[in-house]
């Protein structure tokens, strides 16, 4: 592993620049595929976006052994027991397979039976039910990408790994337009080809991945490698993988539930949901920056026991990703209409999500709180409570007042979002004091 680069030595901003425009491009990828889609169809982009909901959950199914990866991996390199790294990654990629090759079953044979859950129109379901087959059949190779890719970023490769995500969003755009404008429209395969391009993409993006792996990092999978595999290994990993990951399976499985709220609206309401959420995926993209790039540092230096200076950085990432968070929010709030006339020329849709977008500065503050704060605790192994609190007020506090301010009280997708900042909120909080505890610094491994 030599070439390695220490964070430790580096600044947030040099970790964190290239993982934003890593994000920056992966979100403006997606937003020319829903822009693409939008001027297909409407319902296109209701049921792909729902459709993408629930492939979501598939990722943070197996995302467990990512961050339970990722997390052994930075403190073993802060304590400098590199020795040990690629055991970690040997036993993390097996299991990672075996989940893979469960969920494209499942995909497979129960993605319909997903979409109806989610209270779809039968028309809806029909549209949908191809991507999530032919995506979520593909699972095994979602995760073997998903699973080696942040192993790059916690050795100090963020540059290398920003490529990787760039080139599969490249590939799928050129051929989403591919069958849906271009010479391989006539095969009028619409959603369907949509879902064979980003299956496409993702293949090539797992290979640029193990690639990257080998060079970068000296590892290449062997059948002789298999005897790495431990319980011992495998449960430290899982410690900390876990109740990490089951937060991040918390927050999706609400919002399916809010989702499925959300349908009882109308197609319109529905969409427009799919529109703002992903807008406000640009606000959440300099948080997850900051929030990795922090990870990073912290978690190096959790295991070189320098513990007040993981504190400072948590405080100083935090700060940082507040202030972006509320400037770019009410930038996005002043230029509602023309951005969103780029998505649908539909006016009631664009008169709701400007609503949507006004609340959204108060949710992004909270949701930016969330993603870095948790993310620093993640790193240096406190990661119990923040799945605690999110199991507690996501679906005790959340998904009732989802229910109560959108239906009950008849505010729609306003109740909706409101439910939303009340949630983020009450987390926000808690995460917080808990940094500023530093109970924290007890969970580290080494």
């Amino acid at each position: 592993m030599s070439g390695t680069i220490t964070p430790l030595q580096l600044g947030l901003y040099t970790l964190a620049w290239p993982i934003f425009i890593e994000q920056l491009l992966r979100l403006l990828m997606n937003y020319v595929s829903v822009f693409m889609l939008g001027h297909y169809s409407d319902e296109a982009v209701a049921a792909t976006g729902v459709a993408s909901q629930i492939l979501t959950l598939s990722v943070i199914f197996y995302g467990f052994l990512t961050v339970g990866v990722q997390i052994v991996i930075a403190q073993l390199l802060g304590a400098k027991k590199k020795h040990l790294v690629k055991k970690v990654i040997t036993n993390g990629l097996v299991v990672a397979f075996i989940i893979g090759i469960a969920m494209s079953a499942i995909f497979i044979l129960l993605g319909d039976t997903f979409l109806r859950l989610l209270g779809l129109s039968e028309q809806l379901v029909t549209v949908g039910s191809p991507f999530i087959k032919i995506i979520g059949g593909s699972s095994v190779i979602i995760a073997i990408y998903s699973s080696l890719l942040p192993i790059l970023r916690t050795h100090g490769y963020v540059r290398q790994a920003m490529i990787v995500p760039i080139t599969v969003g490249v590939i799928n755009v050129i051929f989403n337009y591919l069958f849906l404008y271009g010479p391989l429209s006539d095969l009028n395969s619409g959603v369907t080809g949509v879902g064979i391009a980003t299956s496409f993409a993702n293949i090539v993006g797992m290979v640029i991945t193990v690639w990257m792996i080998k060079k970068y990092i000296g590892y290449r999978f062997r059948w002789q490698k298999l005897k790495h595999c431990s319980k011992k290994m495998l449960g430290s990993i899982l410690r900390y993988g876990l109740p990490s990951a089951g937060e991040n399976l918390s927050y999706a499985g609400s919002q399916l539930v809010v989702t499925a709220i959300i349908a009882y609206l109308g197609t319109e309401a529905l969409t427009t949901k799919v529109y703002a959420s992903s807008i406000s995926q640009f606000v959440a993209m300099f948080a997850i920056a900051i929030g990795q790039a922090s990870q990073i540092i912290i978690g190096r230096a959790t295991g070189a026991g320098e513990l007040d200076r993981a504190y400072r950085q948590g405080i100083r990432s935090w700060k940082i990703g507040l202030a972006i968070a509320c400037l770019i929010s009410i930038v996005i709030y002043l230029f509602a209409q023309p951005i969103m006339q780029l998505f649908t020329p539909n006016h009631t849709i664009i008169a709701m999500t400007k609503q949507l977008f006004l609340l959204a500065i108060l949710l992004e503050m909270g949701r930016a709180t969330n993603i870095i704060v948790i993310s620093s605790l993640n790193s240096t192994g406190d990661v119990r409570f923040p799945f605690i609190c999110g199991i507690i007020v996501m679906w005790i506090v959340s998904l009732p007042f989802s229910y109560m301010l959108g239906i009950s009280f008849g505010l729609g997708l306003v109740g909706v979002w409101l439910a939303y900042i009340i949630d983020e909120g009450i987390r926000a909080m808690l995460m917080y004091r808990r940094w500023r505890s530093r109970v924290w610094t007890t969970k580290a491994l080494f």
